[in-house]
């Protein structure tokens, strides 16, 4: 089957079109938010779906997301646009997460998972946001790539993402960087497809660390040595619980102990007034931990309405009690916030950092000084040295800034408009 494509230069910003026409084994494109990073992504799988054949003359890729629900928004929904626009015929199984057309397949796998990557020789993987995953994730999946680049002479691994800190792309493309890589940068500003209205957006809503990092695409130490921009004498004050508000509880589910935060939210600064931390250890067999959770709030903090942001990790069900912690919570009735898998670690530390940060005068986080728990976790969780994966060494910590940012990252998000067919 014929495989040469004719492609335009005009058709790409200069930092799309070194990526996509990179003839290196492995590349990166490393970019700001809106950068075309995407885009770039969909035309080099829709290219190396074309081109890069083994020697049956088929095609055999994968395509690699955070999580399957990401690679249904950004990859599934556009690629199957691609294949109508250029007349291929497809399939899509959506049990399989597998395109099927006359040129081969492009199977997707989410690097959440990557025991589950498995195969044996392709002819081209691509991965998009890398970085927003654990360093351990990626690394595995990136050796299990390059290991299985066999089958073809021209095989390519290819990544895009937004630069979380000196995360594991900054690893493999600055410390570890040799003739078989290709590194482009490209920044939001440079995509001149872009509304006026996003740049302002993005520089409103980021500091300028992170401006480095989610405008202009450079690898920057996004954060200090702590993992939370905690400032006590900012972040403390005396909070109450207000009684005419829903009772707000941002949950983590772990056994030694659950913790859960409880606060009030209003439309003016301080946005989020944090009055209660409450921490439940397991009590041995038989003991349904989230069900004493839901009772030990109700009988401290009497209310009508009560919302609960959990752990994704609740939909699991316990055979001891038939139920997963999703349905005690719904069983005490509680009502639910949460999506079928958690966001990015990233994702929930920037939403809670922007928001203890404030305005310049105000935080739009305070926190009562008995949430002592709490207050410990924001001064003393750090991340591992290099990397923006938070170090959970210390059993002790790190359970209830989770909690708080399931929250956080819930109702005050990082906003990243959607462009749809104007970013680039």
């Amino acid at each position: 089957m014929e495989s040469k494509l004719t492609l335009y230069k005009e058709d790409y910003l200069p930092h799309q079109w070194e990526f996509i026409t990179s003839k290196k084994p492995i590349n990166a494109l490393v970019g700001g938010f809106g950068s075309g990073k995407t885009y770039a992504f969909l035309h080099k799988t829709f290219i190396n779906h074309i081109t890069k054949r083994n020697n049956q003359d088929i095609s055999n890729g994968w395509v690699i997301y955070p999580t399957n629900e990401l690679a249904e928004e950004l990859f599934v929904e556009p690629m199957r646009d691609i294949f109508e626009r250029n007349g291929i015929n497809y399939t899509y199984n959506i049990q399989k997460h597998k395109f099927k057309t006359p040129y081969g397949v492009i199977k997707i796998y989410q690097l959440q998972k990557p025991q589950r990557i498995i195969g044996a020789e392709l002819t081209y993987i691509g991965f998009d946001e890398f970085d927003v995953e654990s360093w351990k994730n990626c690394d595995i999946a990136y050796k299990k790539a390059i290991g299985r680049m066999r089958g073809s002479d021209n095989c390519e691994v290819y990544i895009v993402t937004s630069p979380e800190g000196f995360h594991y792309t900054h690893h493999q493309f600055v410390e570890n960087f040799n003739d078989s890589k290709a590194l482009i940068h490209g920044k939001t500003t440079d995509n001149v497809f872009l509304p006026d209205s996003y740049v302002e957006l993005i520089e409103a809503n980021y500091d300028k660390r992170m401006l480095q990092a989610y405008r202009d695409g450079q690898f920057v130490n996004i954060q200090n040595e702590s993992t939370y921009m905690f400032d006590r004498s900012k972040n403390v004050k005396q909070c109450e619980y207000d009684r005419s508000k829903p009772v707000r509880i941002g949950l983590d589910f772990n056994n030694d102990p659950m913790c859960a935060v409880l606060f009030n939210t209003y439309k003016t600064e301080p946005k989020v007034k944090i009055f209660d931390a409450i921490s439940l250890s397991h009590q041995g067999q038989g003991d349904l931990l989230t069900s004493r959770m839901c009772a030990t709030i109700k009988d401290k903090y009497p209310n009508h309405s009560y919302i609960v942001y959990p752990d994704a990790s609740g939909f699991q069900r316990h055979t001891s009690a038939m139920l997963s912690d999703i349905d005690l919570i719904k069983q005490a009735g509680f009502k639910v916030n949460v999506r079928k898998s958690n966001p990015p670690v990233t994702n929930r530390v920037n939403s809670v950092n922007k928001m203890l940060e404030g305005n310049s005068i105000t935080p739009n986080i305070i926190i009562d000084p008995r949430c002592k728990a709490l207050i410990q976790d924001l001064e003393k969780v750090t991340n591992k040295q290099g990397t923006r994966d938070i170090d959970k060494s210390n059993k002790l910590l790190t359970h209830m800034t989770d909690a708080l940012g399931y929250a956080i990252e819930w109702e005050f998000p990082i906003i990243k408009p959607t462009l749809g067919a104007i970013e680039r």
